[in-house]
């Protein structure tokens, strides 16, 4: 997830529409394809999983098809290079805990670890 090369860094998919980051992810994460394999009615959102199926990519839009926040679900497998993403391309603010700036707003990324994965979202500071 080099800079351009992955999710964690390069230009933040909040904001932009469903088609941007339809066409953002086919053209700068060519390693994630869209997964379809289940459907949940009840959110309006993309869904990706990278080639090893270590990394699930979730991109949660606005009824108006705007990015509101995105969720990366990943194996232990990729924690430490993860890590190292997140203290690179953003200002340490807590523990797992990160920010950038976007327009007039701080974006928070959290990293949370769970038993058998971690998380990483990307949101609005509430």
């Amino acid at each position: 997830m080099l800079l351009a090369a992955g999710p964690l860094k390069g230009q933040s998919m909040i904001d932009l529409t469903k088609e941007e980051v339809r066409v953002m992810v086919k053209n700068r994460h060519k390693e994630f394809r869209r997964d379809n394999s289940v459907v949940n009615q009840r959110f309006n959102y993309l869904k990706y999983v990278n080639g090893l199926r270590t990394r699930t990519w979730i991109l949660y839009f606005t009824d108006k098809d705007i990015c509101r926040s995105t969720k990366m679900v990943c194996d232990y497998g990729e924690f430490d290079e993860v890590l190292e993403e997140l203290n690179e391309a953003y200002e340490k603010v807590g523990e797992s805990e990160w920010a950038y700036k976007l327009k007039r707003d701080t974006i928070h990324v959290t990293m949370n670890r769970q038993e058998w994965y971690f998380t990483v979202r990307e949101a609005r500071k509430k």
